[in-house]
């Protein structure tokens, strides 16, 4: 045997050797731990399931501890058979029960080097213990709040948030356009989820609805690993209460083909795949015959008219039967009502430094408006329509 061919043979025997030897041996443990720098913050709650988004500032592997009365259960995903290892934690909890409280706290344990055996890892961090509470549609009566188009003003989302009567909101919908373009990481979370966060007290979960805005900056492709929900797309579709709720994302207020663009966009694909899942969705969803109320949030208020297909949308809608539509984007408000011939539903615009919040019971649906000034913009209700 050649002393080139000795050398490999050697490093395989000395692997197996320390194979047998120690495959069990401790790995090494370093007195060294992560900061969690952003969160906890909940997003995209179901009947049976939440989001929950952190950041730490080392890679680490992390988990969710929960349960209804201690968080002794565990969530810790993983990705074709390994732990994901990032400073981006997003948890998507599935087999929870509608309309239960859940108590709960993040882990990430730090991970200093990774190798092909015995890895190097840290100590681990873990939250305060917080709670939330799933969506049931079960319950009598339903509320949330709703705020739009805060473009990366700080001031502006902590005045918003000041207003809300947070006993009376199961959760926060934000109505897109919560930046001018998205920058990176920090810009993600100093600009909008930060202050967000600071008024959900890891208690209240976030509905978010992508704006033009959040399409636009270097970092617009990678926001969707931050608030995806678990269907890992941005249009869904939700119970609570007597609400049926619906998530569209209306995409780029200009046409691909808008040089601006640079032939980097492809909305009208996008647009069609979605409108494909909402008839279906029509088509399939029993709530959506059965439930007292339906609600439709889309960030532009005309939808498909970069596609000169608004009416195609609009028809889809009066098929569905929805009763409330809630848009942004013209940072002004409005109140369109029903018109014979076109929508058969309301379709509320809020402004840009106004709070609206829904309430609804089995028989009404009130909406409540106000500006950041605290003075009533708006209040009407609507009555079930029965058969």
């Amino acid at each position: 045997m050649t002393r080139r061919t000795l050398l490999p043979a050697l490093v395989l025997l000395a692997a197996i050797v320390a194979w047998g030897q120690g495959a069990n041996t401790p790995y090494k443990v370093y007195d060294t731990k992560p900061v969690i720098t952003h969160g906890p913050v909940l997003l995209n709650p179901s009947e049976t399931g939440m989001s929950i988004l952190w950041t730490t500032d080392t890679p680490c592997h992390s988990k969710v501890l929960y349960g209804e009365n201690t968080p002794t259960l565990t969530a810790e995903p993983h990705e074709h058979g390994l732990l994901p290892i990032s400073t981006r934690h997003l948890v998507h909890l599935t087999g929870l029960l509608p309309g239960r409280t859940y108590k709960y706290k993040v882990v990430s344990t730090r991970v200093v080097r990774v190798k092909g055996y015995w890895p190097d890892k840290g100590l681990s961090a873990e939250s305060s213990t917080h709670s939330f509470t799933t969506l049931d549609r079960a319950k009598p009566q339903a509320g949330f709040a709703f705020i739009t188009d805060t473009h990366e003003d700080v001031a502006r989302i902590k005045a918003l948030s000041a207003m809300i009567d947070w006993k009376a909101a199961s959760f926060l919908v934000h109505g897109g356009d919560a930046f001018h373009t998205i920058e990176s990481e920090d810009h993600l979370f100093d600009r909008w989820l930060d202050p967000v966060s600071e008024s959900l007290g890891g208690s209240i979960p976030l509905v978010w609805m992508r704006g033009n805005h959040e399409t636009r900056g270097p970092f617009a492709r990678q926001a969707g690993a931050y608030v995806l929900p678990a269907e890992l797309r941005y249009y869904f579709a939700r119970d609570h209460g007597p609400l049926h709720l619906i998530v569209i994302d209306s995409g780029e207020d200009k046409p691909d083909s808008t040089n601006v663009y640079a032939g980097l966009n492809a909305f009208s694909a996008h647009r069609r795949e979605e409108f494909d899942w909402f008839s279906n969705h029509v088509r399939t969803a029993d709530r959506v015959r059965s439930a007292p109320f339906r609600v439709l949030f889309v960030h532009q208020p005309r939808w498909g008219w970069a596609d000169n297909e608004n009416a195609k949308w609009t028809a889809l809608a009066n098929q569905a039967g929805i009763d409330l539509i809630i848009s942004g984007h013209t940072h002004r408000f409005a109140h369109q009502l029903p018109k014979a011939g076109e929508n058969r539903f309301h379709h509320l615009i809020v402004g840009q430094d106004q709070v609206a919040a829904v309430t609804a019971n089995s028989d009404t649906l009130t909406v409540e408006v106000k500006a950041r000034d605290g003075k009533a913009v708006e209040s009407f209700t609507l009555t079930r329509r029965r058969p």
